[in-house]
């Protein structure tokens, strides 16, 4: 009769051997998928150049509208709640930034620098000590 542990330990290695199999296909998986990703992306371009070709005109590269990334410091922030800005959204445009950007921005550091706020919803107001 074959010892518990012998299978314990033959099932405990059948599993890593499948786990890693797992891993390898995953990793096919991702290096195919970037590789057809690449392919689109040339035949994108082609097809731009062919319609620039046709009509003269050139297809813009980046979505019109669209801010460019800025990044901005706490202190940044701090100065722009003591300039006035009351919010997110005013904050952000006192920088140049996203709203997105600067609540990141308070929520990782803004407690340390003493950035607290007040109300809910539309009475929200940022206020620094």
């Amino acid at each position: 009769m074959p010892n518990a542990t012998t299978n314990a330990s033959g099932a405990t290695e059948q599993i890593e051997n499948l786990q890693r199999q797992i891993e390898q296909l995953r990793h096919r998986a991702v290096l195919e998928l970037k590789v057809k990703l690449a392919e689109a992306r040339a035949l994108v371009v082609d097809l731009q150049s062919q319609i620039e070709k046709i009509t003269g005109e050139t297809a813009p590269g980046k979505p019109v509208g669209r801010k460019p990334r800025t990044s901005v410091t706490i202190a940044q922030v701090v100065e722009a709640i003591k300039g006035g800005a009351a919010n997110y959204r005013s904050v952000a445009l006192k920088l140049g930034s996203s709203s997105a950007t600067v609540a990141k921005k308070i929520k990782a550091e803004g407690k340390a620098a003493g950035i607290s706020s007040t109300g809910r919803k539309a009475a929200f107001k940022l206020i620094v000590k």
